[in-house]
């Protein structure tokens, strides 16, 4: 059994890494937001382009017009590439969208700095392609880890895996601030050639499912041994021990439709859920290093490197919440509590000032309240609705359920990016932080028919527990 965990530990650390590479080529553009608008309003001495626009407000509405066509190409695309998932091998979806990743991303932030050539149709185009190429990740890799791992314990598993996402932010946010001072295009290139070596080593090291790392039925015990086979379990019995191994399957279930994901008991509420809480998470995905530059007059660099506490804190959630899910055996108590005590916070945070110390404790309250949840919710609950009984065992379903929750969050947060900087422009941040505080209480409506479900059934168990016990007393007490 010792090659199952060596086995099981090398998929667990690749998938994780090579997620948190996608995440943090994703992080690149927000992390030189503010140098990549500068250099489109100014007329540069060096290149001698001519300014794409006017002034920076010009800048900022393009930019969150690219922030929205990204999730929007990348929610259509979940769907897409999660459905293929299910009929292909996933790790080839993964790893097309880490080689189609790095080229366009150096196709967009470094190519029109090295060829002076300034075009807002082809920022459209290639950041649309990134969008869609970044799809292939989430529901393929949900799946090649549901694939390894059992249900049991799989808060805990699936919510430290989950980190993957705020730890690609951190990792994001490192490689700009660092490369920031060779200039953003910099940070494109890097961001590309990390996630390029990253596709090369899952392609060598990581199998989609257990079966295919060897076939265990070779294996040779040197003892006399039995086989018994039952129900599709083999028995391999010797003096020393018995190993009971899973055969392959003969038949493969038919991969389910999108139409009959949707309808899946409490999918469609997650779907909403999270249509609300990607959303905000993105908004401080997109827009909090720049948030904190022009705000605070804070250096590029340095705000990158404030940022990652609302990552380091999203990290902290997502393995906390994942535990006290698996604690209860329930998710929403968990999930509905961080959604309602990141409403306060979020107002304590729109008002605070330049406090560097304050601002770390904010932005890592935040995150673990707001990212927590949410990678909780792609991640452990896309898995547990994707392997639910009404399945019958179709593991088949799993990247579309997963691809389906990610794609309508990401829906929600494609038309929220577009109202940030009209919202910051004309009103202000404070009440972009009164929008997000919108957001998370509809997120809480979402789930709470779920939540008073689950809360019913936890105080049931408790009662059933206690009568169990009362029932078990003796009627007279021992001296």
């Amino acid at each position: 059994m010792i090659y199952v965990r060596k086995d099981h530990l090398i998929v667990f650390v690749l998938t994780f890494s090579s997620y948190a590479l996608y995440h943090s080529s994703r992080k690149a553009l927000s992390g030189v937001k503010a140098s990549i608008s500068e250099d489109w309003i100014a007329n540069s001495t060096i290149t001698h382009h001519q300014p794409l626009f006017n002034d920076l407000s010009s800048a900022q509405n393009f930019l969150g017009s690219l922030d929205a066509l990204f999730m929007f190409f990348y929610a259509i695309s979940l769907v897409f590439w999660g459905w293929l998932g299910d009929r292909m091998n996933p790790l080839c979806v993964v790893v097309f969208g880490m080689v189609g990743s790095a080229l366009t991303l150096t196709a967009f932030g470094s190519l029109p700095y090295w060829l002076a050539w300034y075009s807002l149709p082809w920022y459209l185009f290639t950041w649309s392609l990134f969008g869609i190429v970044q799809a292939c990740g989430w529901p393929n890799e949900v799946t090649i880890m549901a694939n390894w791992f059992p249900q049991s314990n799989r808060g805990a598993v699936m919510g430290l895996w989950s980190a993957c996402q705020p730890v690609g932010n951190i990792v994001g946010a490192i490689i700009a601030s660092f490369t920031l001072p060779m200039g953003y295009q910099s940070t494109f290139v890097f961001n590309s050639l990390i996630i390029l070596i990253g596709a090369i080593v899952m392609l060598l090291f990581v199998k989609p499912k257990p079966q295919l790392v060897q076939n265990p039925l070779t294996f040779e015990i040197p003892t006399e041994r039995r086989t018994v086979i039952s129900n599709g379990i083999h028995s391999v019995e010797s003096d020393e021990e018995t190993v009971e191994i899973m055969s392959p399957r003969t038949s493969t279930p038919r991969p389910i439709r999108m139409c009959e994901a949707i309808f899946l008991p409490s999918v469609l509420p997650y779907c909403l859920c999270n249509a609300c809480l990607k959303f905000v998470n993105y908004a401080f995905f997109f827009w909090l290093p720049f948030y904190l530059t022009f705000k605070y007059r804070w250096n590029e660099a340095e705000a990158n490197q404030l940022s990652i506490w609302y990552d380091i804190g999203g990290i902290f959630g997502s393995i906390l919440g994942g535990m006290a899910s698996d604690r209860l055996k329930h998710r929403s108590p968990v999930l509905v509590s961080m959604l309602i005590c990141s409403v306060p916070l979020l107002f304590l945070y729109a008002s605070l000032g330049p406090n560097r110390f304050f601002h770390i404790i904010g932005m890592s309250l935040l995150g673990f309240t707001i990212s927590g949840p949410y990678n909780l919710i792609v991640s452990t609950i896309s898995v547990d609705l994707g392997s639910q009984s009404s399945l019958a065992g179709n593991a088949e379903a799993m990247s579309t359920v997963a691809g389906l929750i990610d794609g309508t969050g990401s829906a929600g947060s494609a038309f929220g990016q577009l109202f940030i900087p009209l919202i910051q422009n004309n009103f202000g941040w404070n009440w972009v932080f009164y929008l997000f505080v919108l957001m998370n209480i509809l997120s809480v409506l979402c789930l709470m028919r779920r939540f008073l479900h689950d809360l019913k059934l936890i105080w049931l168990s408790k009662e059933s527990a206690r009568e169990h016990r009362q029932e078990n007393e003796p009627l007279l007490g021992t001296n």
